[in-house]
């Protein structure tokens, strides 16, 4: 997953600074840097951003007001501040910073900060998938991710199994599902399942060193001994 990042600070040493650290992340891309708030302000209005890496003290309008104006955007991005004051960190998480960062920056400070901001994305993408569109009494419903016990294939259509309750899903095949969900929590055991991972109660050994997955409605899977070696993987055993 791409980064895209902007760094605003009115000196320059600082902005090199904080992209030669951003550099050991080649996942993050710098898409500009700006010495004023205005500048900055004008390209996020035009621009997909994901984090700033933001100075308080700007000539003009100041980092502080800055991300206030950002906030209202709809699709805000993080911000990082990167300050030498310390009064500030109050105010900088009032206004939903992911991060304060202080000068001098201490490196291995800064790479927290990157982990942090990598996670935060991630989470927000995954809740961008956190439900299926299904098919309910000539209506659609979503089911949420967490309530689904797994994905299955009957004569060529996806369900999901939610509990006892077969649902059919809308726009969306196994090969699709398991691509979207395989990263968030599922495993795909055969060529008819996707299972959720948290859902399983049992891993019982069958015959000829094969496996029964038994999910927590009851409902009892074939593992696919082709499948065995990476969920072996996954519980350790």
């Amino acid at each position: 997953m791409d980064i895209r990042a902007i760094i605003v600070d009115d000196e320059e040493p600082a902005r090199e600074e904080i992209k030669s650290l951003l550099l050991k992340f080649p996942e993050v891309k710098v898409l500009g840097e700006f010495e004023d708030a205005l500048s900055a302000f004008n390209f996020v209005s035009e621009n997909s951003i994901d984090v700033i890496f933001l100075d308080i003290n700007l000539s003009g309008i100041s980092g502080m007001k800055l991300a206030n104006e950002i906030k209202e955007f709809k699709n805000f991005p993080l911000i990082v501040f990167v300050t030498a004051y310390s009064e500030y960190a109050v105010d900088a998480f009032d206004v939903g910073a992911v991060d304060y960062i202080l000068k001098p920056i201490d490196e291995g400070r800064f790479f927290k900060t990157v982990l942090k901001i990598k996670n935060v994305l991630s989470s927000k993408e995954r809740r961008k998938e956190d439900f299926v569109v299904c098919s309910l009494d000539e209506e659609l419903t979503l089911v949420r991710l967490s309530e689904i016990t797994y994905f299955f294939t009957e004569n060529g259509k996806l369900y999901v199994k939610k509990g006892k309750e077969e649902l059919p899903v809308k726009g969306l095949n196994l090969q699709g599902a398991e691509e979207r969900f395989s990263p968030v929590g599922f495993f795909r055991i055969n060529k008819e399942y996707l299972i959720n991972i948290s859902k399983i109660s049992k891993i019982i050994p069958w015959f000829k060193g094969k496996y029964m997955i038994e999910m927590d409605n009851g409902d009892k899977l074939p593992l696919s001994p082709h499948r065995q070696k990476e969920f072996r993987e996954i519980f350790k055993f």
